[in-house]
């Protein structure tokens, strides 16, 4: 009995210990179970936030893109690189190689010497010419090797145009270079390095200087003061030199007072012109403002010569291409232009944060319109004439839509806060208001309003791609940045008012240059083929981009700080010599002839 009752709990032990084996594996087996299925979850909910990330493992929807625009035609980079014709992109190369060094060194820097009448100016400006025509010759050698692949390119006309007007502008100027040359080596018996320079370099153009004298009149010596104002500018800069005095003409000036506190100007006669003077100081004018619109035209070359040979901008990206370009464009160039005031640029009629110089009174520099309000009526411009233009394409009876809207209404309001910034420019609505000070900087906010509403609103603006959206957020940002530093420079100028002729470069202006030429850049490269590009080449990460868009911020600002040196340079060498009665800071040409000719 005892050995059978053993037995059978012998079994039962065996029984249970192989039942709780088994239960223990159903736990393990549905723990790892369980284990295997959170880790699928964690991992699924990884990729998920991975590709909602811009540039991580999202792709196109070529199917639609294709719907939409149709497919894309080859580009002169396709068939230099990506295709087995025998190319010749060598040619293309030098020719974007010297174009760039033409416009971007030598014009610049040609510009700023021929302003301060610098004797270097035949070299550079000879070798400018002949940069581009050496480039001009490149691109066309490459032209009769390669099939036409951009049909309608505004780059061809564009350049054409733009050589010949430097031709017409420059021409004269190389021409009389050259003969002074020639003369040099025919009548000069020891042809040395200083006799070179002071019969080639250093001589004038008597037949243009001569003309100049006979047909604008100084008005010097023409004009006669009715009243004597010395004394009342020497007062009126010991107030402003005081801030105390300064903010209590603040407090006590109210909307009733009708004697604003303003610089006393003189009053002049002037003989009246001969139709030869006029026309000649027209003619001198206009031959100025072409000479700094061949630096504007070949940054429009530089932009359609890359939107040609990559290819880009055809069809229905028409209109996207040109609203993104022309407003980057114009953010760009703006951006480098608040840079050069920071540099010292037009400190003559007081646009780099100082009080209009004692040399300008008298002049029209004195009563120059302020930077602010060339700002609104650029600004309320473009939103007269862009509320409508989002339109162009869409056919009759098309609904409008969200985008269309979107963009409409930036013009919108463009032309609404652009024409507050011009009322609050009228002298009569700052005299007005009372405390203003004809002689002091503007502090009008409202086209950095307008340029930092835009940035908010366009780092906001939806996108059908995360790297899309990543890129408006950018340059979105930029522009607010640019704001914000200017409404910066504006309190701190009211906090401590501008007592000094001298450029006072304030840093917050800096900043704004830099962060305004950074969302040009950013915002030109925004359009829908560079998105498109970015993706089919792995290049859509907004570092990336970042990284760019800095880099040709700083080539370009290095340009432009190198081009104000080389002016301030060349205009103490010219005093020192002698050669110059007065030099301006505006980059227009100077001496006492332009003086007289800018009253007239």
């Amino acid at each position: 009995m005892k050995l059978r009752f053993l037995s059978f709990a012998a079994i039962l032990i065996a029984i249970n210990a192989q039942h709780e084996h088994q239960h223990s594996t159903n736990i393990s087996a549905t723990t790892n179970t369980s284990s295997s299925s959170s880790e699928h979850s964690n991992m699924s909910n990884m990729q998920h936030t991975m590709s909602s990330m811009p540039g991580m493992d999202e792709t196109l929807n070529e199917t639609a893109i294709l719907k939409a625009h149709g497919p894309d035609p080859m580009s002169f980079y396709d068939f230099d690189y990506e295709s087995d014709s025998n190319s010749k992109p060598g040619w293309m190369i030098l020719h974007a190689i010297g174009m760039s060094i033409s416009f971007g060194v030598l014009l610049p820097i040609g510009l700023a010497l021929k302003a301060s009448h610098n004797s270097l100016y035949g070299i550079i400006n000879f070798a400018f010419l002949i940069s581009i025509s050496v480039s001009t010759a490149f691109s066309t050698i490459y032209k009769k090797l390669t099939p036409d692949l951009y049909n309608h390119s505004a780059h061809g006309k564009l350049g054409w145009f733009t050589l010949f007007l430097i031709a017409a502008l420059s021409g004269y100027d190389s021409f009389k270079f050259l003969q002074r040359t020639f003369h040099w080596y025919k009548s000069t018996s020891q042809k040395t390095p200083s006799s070179f320079k002071a019969y080639v370099l250093e001589a004038r153009n008597d037949d243009y200087e001569e003309r100049e004298d006979e047909w604008i009149p100084d008005n010097d010596h023409d004009a006669v003061p009715l009243y004597e104002t010395a004394n009342m500018h020497d007062d009126d800069r010991e107030e402003a030199e005081s801030p105390s005095s300064s903010g209590s003409r603040r407090s006590e000036m109210t909307l009733h007072d009708e004697q604003p506190v303003h610089l006393g100007k003189s009053v002049y006669t002037k003989r009246k012109l001969t139709w030869k003077e006029y026309l000649w100081a027209s003619a001198h004018y206009l031959k100025v403002t072409l000479d700094r619109t061949t630096f504007v035209l070949g940054f429009a070359g530089f932009t359609t010569g890359v939107v040609s040979y990559s290819g880009i901008c055809h069809a229905t990206y028409l209109n996207g291409c040109l609203a993104h370009l022309i407003k980057g464009g114009i953010f760009f160039g703006y951006g480098l232009l608040t840079f050069a005031r920071f540099c010292g640029a037009y400190s003559d009629i007081g646009w780099s944060w100082n009080l209009i110089p004692r040399k300008s009174y008298g002049t029209w520099k004195q009563n120059a319109v302020s930077a602010e309000l060339v700002e609104s009526a650029v600004i309320f411009t473009y939103g007269c004439t862009n509320t409508f233009m989002e339109r162009f394409g869409a056919k009759a009876g098309d609904p409008w839509s969200m985008k269309q809207v979107q963009h409409a209404s930036i013009a919108v309001m463009f032309f609404f806060v652009g024409g507050c910034g011009l009322f609050m420019e009228l002298p009569q609505v700052k005299k007005f208001f009372g405390g203003y000070r004809s002689n002091q900087p503007n502090s009008n906010p409202f086209p950095a309003l307008a340029i930092g509403i835009t940035g908010f609103a366009m780092a906001s603006h939806h996108q059908e791609y995360a790297f899309a959206v990543s890129q408006h957020a950018l340059f979105g940002n930029l522009l607010a940045l640019f704001a914000l530093c200017r409404c910066t420079t504006y309190a701190l100028t009211y906090i401590s008012p501008i007592t000094s002729e001298a450029p006072t470069k304030p840093i917050s202006e800096l900043l704004a240059s830099f962060f305004l030429t950074a969302g040009g850049i950013a915002f030109m490269f925004s359009i829908e083929q560079f998105t498109f590009a970015a993706y089919r080449r792995g290049f859509a990460h907004l570092m990336f981009l970042l990284n760019l868009v800095i880099s040709l911020t700083a080539l370009c600002m290095f340009l432009t700080a190198l081009t104000m040196f080389i002016k301030s340079w060349s205009v103490r060498r010219e005093n020192h010599k002698g050669l110059l009665f007065d030099a301006n800071d505006d980059g227009s040409e100077n001496g006492d002839i332009h003086q007289s000719s800018q009253r007239v």
